[in-house]
């Protein structure tokens, strides 16, 4: 009874092992650049398409928007200016005793200044707040670029990092697996060199490196997803772009 219950136990692992093995994922296995020449232009895309993101596209508007400001801020020195004319009303000489009648005309136009002394300090401070703004956005925008482009090449390293220790790994697992299909088949055999508990710890050991291996899959798409969600594209399609 024993013996029937270990053979059953066996199976029972057996199948549990088998359910557990997979192919890699060829989309979280992607062949980065190996150069360093291909490596570089490779960065160096990733950069290019993370700063296309809207966070950095936006301060161009904003800063137009800022131009038109200043703009109008200057034009408000118009506004202290009016010039008026009336071409109806004109003055008429008449000239007497050759026939012959000259008219003159003498349009009448008024101009005028209406400046408060108080917009000879504002007007000229607006125009330099609104030019500081632009300066400020110019700056921002440079800091965010820095910033993405840092955040970039971070995610990069990580990515290529985690792909490493990913393929790194692989190997143990597929060491792992042999070494149990081995004792299975010894155990099966009825060797005596293996006993339940021998067997046993094959399929543990063989388990182990499943859940790394499961852990390290994680670890590397969440890091192939951030990188991705930066520049706006798979990295599969800016390979292609190389």
């Amino acid at each position: 009874m024993k013996t029937i219950l270990s053979v059953l136990f066996a199976l029972w692992i057996s199948m549990a092992a088998q359910a557990q093995v997979h192919k890699a994922d060829t989309a979280v296995l992607l062949t980065l650049p190996a150069d360093q020449a291909t490596v570089a232009r490779f960065k160096q895309r990733l950069v290019e398409l993370a700063l296309q993101n809207p966070d950095v596209e936006q301060y161009a508007i904003r800063k137009q928007i800022n131009k038109y400001e200043t703009n109008s801020i200057t034009a408000g020195w118009l506004n202290h200016f009016s010039a008026a004319g009336n071409l109806n009303e004109f003055t008429l000489k008449n000239s007497s005793g050759s026939g012959n009648g000259n008219n003159l005309y003498y349009p009448r136009y008024n101009f005028g200044v209406n400046l408060p002394l108080g917009n000879l300090i504002k007007i000229p401070n607006d125009i330099k707040r609104s030019k500081a703004e632009g300066k400020l956005l110019d700056i921002q925008k440079k800091s965010e670029a820095q910033s993405l482009t840092a955040k970039v090449l971070e995610f990069y390293e990580e990515y290529a990092a985690n792909k490493k220790l990913f393929e790194l790994h692989m190997p143990l697992m597929e060491d792992a697996l042999i070494s149990y299909n081995q004792a299975e088949e010894k155990f099966r055999a009825g060797d005596p060199a293996v006993s339940l508990e021998i067997y046993k710890e094959s399929y543990r050991l063989y388990n182990a490196e499943m859940v790394k291996k499961v852990q390290l899959e994680k670890e590397l798409r969440q890091s192939k997803l951030q990188l991705e969600g930066l520049v706006g594209m798979t990295l599969e399609q800016v390979m292609l772009q190389l």
